[in-house]
């Protein structure tokens, strides 16, 4: 019974086509040989030939492939294989070489060979790409800082504890510093006097730059202070579109200069949060998970007074989560903040028993919400309020200052993805959030990158709820410049009122 043979391979490989060569040399010649061509393109050729191993149980890898069939409808296929199989399986059943020429078979056999080496070749260099891609890079030891609109009083804590900070063997090798609002000499004062500060690094550490772009060529992390302070006298509309001035114009600098792999973080300065979504949505050359907003601050702020009211020691209690559009509204939950607590087991044996030396039970440690602890307290916020009026910028700025030093730490020295911290990120869907755009919300750093602790717990404040906090993120985003202008309070007159004695008329 007559057979063909089929022959399968990619469209741009050359083994194919010179086995195709061979194979219609021979049908030329011999007019009993039957030969059938499959070519498939090169991005459908691995699927294509993994079916054909499925359906065959055959284990060929690469281009060609050579069978054999019967001339009949659904016969099975005999497994020849690659191409030197195919030359050989000719060489002993047809003997070619009486009727090709020998200069002819040493050209296709020269051919083949300089192919294999090639394909050798360019293999060897792939597979050394590979390794080079898939070899860790070695850890970064020293970090360049560029900090913007330094003049506010909160950069000269970021800048001494910046220069203070120093894990292992990394550190802070240069600090950058530029502000156009202010005076070359009030720079130059803010250079010399971090100068006084002592560091591992040789030379001038702190250095002012006259321009931002000059800086973030060399920059791993830049920290933005600038914004737009509140005015009470003006629309709210007016003021984010201030600040979404300068938003977009920082971007234009950070499209032309920064590298790719720079981190963007906010203080919680003016609508951080705002700003910063602002800055995301502009930026071209920088990944979006590089740009968050440092907001534990405002955990920082009520911390004392929390642990006050439930009677538990600060270095017990982690700092509470902070939710929102921070800059314009936020949440931060006190029912949620964990802190850590010893049980007693026995604990009528440990009520009871005082003064003894012998072992009363065990202790374990675990780890607790203050829900219980708050659940009946409502003082909270009036005291938070009345700390707030007494406390000077001064003081609020320290807790901001340690929140970024905070961030920077856990971002460039010491990561740990088992660390949460409240941050302001781009929101996944964790939580529930879906608002597109920069959102606080508890975050932990898993392969350089801040995602949202999504095993977290939502916040359980009766008050204010998440979706609320999402709709006026939303609602924000939207505003125009003359939206919710200023409230112009009414003061009733509480003049004491004259009273005219009447005459009693007989």
């Amino acid at each position: 019974m007559a057979a063909r043979i089929v022959i399968a391979g990619e469209s741009q490989c050359n083994v194919f086509a010179e086995v195709c060569i061979v194979a219609d040399y021979l049908a030329q010649n011999l007019p009993d040989l039957c030969y059938e061509r499959i070519e498939k393109p090169v991005v459908e050729w691995e699927q294509w030939l993994c079916k054909l191993n499925q359906k065959n149980k055959w284990h060929h890898i690469g281009s060609p492939v050579v069978w054999k069939e019967l001339l009949m409808k659904g016969s099975k296929p005999f497994y020849i294989g690659g191409a030197s199989d195919f030359l050989d399986y000719c060489h002993s059943y047809y003997h070619f070489d009486q009727f090709m020429t020998t200069e002819k078979l040493d050209s296709l056999v020269h051919n083949f060979t300089q192919y294999e080496k090639k394909l050798r070749k360019d293999w060897n260099v792939v597979s050394q790409r590979l390794c080079n891609e898939f070899v860790e890079p070695t850890p970064k030891k020293k970090f360049i800082v560029t900090i913007s609109c330094t003049g506010f009083p909160i950069a000269m804590h970021i800048v001494s504890g910046l220069l203070e900070m120093a894990v292992g063997n990394k550190s802070i090798s240069k600090i950058y510093i530029f502000d156009s609002e202010c005076s070359e000499d009030f720079m130059d004062f803010i250079e010399r006097e971090c100068s006084y500060i002592g560091t591992n690094n040789p030379g001038k550490v702190v250095k002012v730059v006259e321009k931002v772009g000059m800086a973030l060529t060399h920059t791993d992390l830049f920290i933005v202070l600038d914004h737009v302070p509140f005015n009470i006298d003006s629309p709210i509309g007016s003021w984010l579109h201030a600040n979404k001035k300068i938003m977009t114009e920082l971007a234009l600098v950070v499209n032309a200069s920064a590298s790719r792999k720079m981190y963007i973080l906010f203080p919680n300065l003016g609508p951080a949060c705002y700003n910063a979504t602002i800055l995301m949505n502009s930026v071209t050359n920088i990944k979006k998970r590089n740009i968050v907003v440092a907001t534990s601050d405002l955990g920082l702020n009520i911390s004392a007074l929390a642990a006050e009211i439930a009677e538990v020691p600060m270095r017990n209690m982690f700092c509470p989560p902070v939710w929102g559009f921070v800059g314009i509204n936020n949440l931060v939950d006190i029912r949620t903040t964990v802190h850590k607590y010893n049980t007693f087991e026995p604990y009528s044996r440990y009520t009871k028993v005082k003064n003894s030396s012998l072992i009363i039970g065990s202790l374990t440690p675990e780890m607790r919400t203050l829900e219980y602890l708050m659940y009946f307290d409502d003082s909270l916020w009036i005291k938070v309020a009345e700390q707030k009026d007494k406390l000077h910028e001064g003081q609020l700025h320290l807790n901001k200052a340690a929140a970024v030093l905070n961030v920077v730490k856990l971002w460039l020295f010491d990561t740990n993805p088992e660390h949460i911290i409240s941050l302001g990120i781009p929101c996944n869907g964790s939580f529930g959030l879906q608002f597109k755009g920069i959102f606080s919300q508890p975050a932990r750093l898993v392969g350089g990158v801040w995602i949202p602790a999504s095993d977290y717990l939502l916040p359980k404040d009766p008050q204010m709820k998440l979706p609320y906090l999402e709709q006026m993120a939303n609602y924000v985003m939207d505003l125009k410049k003359d939206d919710l202008p200023e409230v112009k309070p009414f003061y009733p007159c509480t003049c004491k009122p004259k009273l005219f004695k009447k005459k009693q008329v007989w």
